[in-house]
C-alpha cells in the first residue's frame, strides 16, 4: 500500500536517491540535486513537496514551486517539477497519486494554475495542455517546447496576451529547461 505525505528535510537522502534512481545518469545528479534544494527551499506561498512510501520506504517524489506572473499579482499558480519514482515502483500508480494529491491540495489553497514541463502524454491524464499554457512564457528556452503545459485548478480569466513566469531560485538554471 502507498502511502503519500509532506516531505520533511529527514527525507533529503531518500528523496535524493529516488532522483537519482529514476533518471538517466546524464541529468540524474542535476534533477537530484534540485529536488533536494527545494526541499530546503524557503518560499512564500510555501513549496508543496510529498513523498511516496511503501512499507516505510520512499520510492517517490513531487515538488510544486509557487510561480510569479510579471505584472499579475492577483494570479496564484505554481509549477510542477521534479517527480520521480523508483524504477521497481514505476507503472504501478505511484506518480499519478503523487500528482493528485499535489494538485488537491493546490486546489484547495486557491491555486488558479499549475504549469509543468514534461511529457504530454503522461500530464495529459491530469488534465495538464499546451493550449492552456501558451499564453505563459517559461523562464527559459525550450528544448521541447510541446512540453510546455497547464491545468487550470480553478475557473479564472484566461490571460489574453503572453505573460513572462519566474519561478524559485532552484529552478532558476537553464540547464533544467
Amino acid at each position: 500500500m502507498t502511502h503519500i505525505r509532506p516531505a520533511t528535510l529527514l527525507d533529503g537522502d531518500a528523496i535524493h536517491a529516488v532522483h537519482r534512481s529514476a533518471f538517466p545518469d546524464g541529468e540524474s545528479e542535476t534533477i537530484a540535486k534540485l529536488a533536494v534544494d527545494l526541499l530546503h527551499q524557503q518560499a512564500s506561498p510555501p513549496i508543496v513537496s510529498l513523498v511516496a512510501e511503501v512499507d516505510a520506504a520512499v520510492v517517490g517524489h513531487v515538488a510544486f514551486s509557487p510561480l510569479t506572473i510579471a505584472g499579475k499579482e492577483h494570479v496564484a499558480g505554481y509549477i510542477l517539477a521534479p517527480l520521480a519514482v523508483q524504477l521497481e515502483y514505476q507503472k504501478t500508480g505511484v506518480g499519478s497519486r503523487l500528482v493528485e494529491g499535489g494538485l488537491g491540495r493546490l486546489s484547495e489553497t486557491g491555486v488558479e494554475i499549475v504549469l509543468v514541463y514534461g511529457d504530454p502524454g503522461y500530464y495529459g491524464r491530469f488534465g495538464f495542455s499546451a493550449d492552456a499554457a501558451k499564453n505563459y512564457r517559461p523562464p527559459y528556452r525550450l528544448q521541447y517546447p510541446h512540453g510546455w503545459q497547464a491545468v487550470r485548478l480553478r475557473a479564472s480569466r484566461t490571460e489574453e496576451s503572453a505573460v513572462e513566469v519566474a519561478c524559485v531560485a532552484p529552478l532558476c538554471d537553464p540547464e533544467l529547461w
